[in-house]
């Protein structure tokens, strides 16, 4: 039992830090396109749902 909880837990480390990755390269990717405004933001959320 305590194997299935450590395997659990470790997947929902892994979606934590697999969506922050994921922010952090459409935030890069916005930056290095050197967006601003509403641009920045269509980007970004076009990164995302992607």
């Amino acid at each position: 039992m305590k194997k299935f909880l450590v395997i659990i837990i470790v997947l929902v480390l892994l979606g934590f830090l697999g969506q922050a990755y994921e922010s952090a390269s459409c935030r890069d990717r916005v930056e290095r396109l050197k967006l601003t405004g509403a641009e920045a933001v269509k980007e970004y959320e076009k990164c995302k749902s992607f």
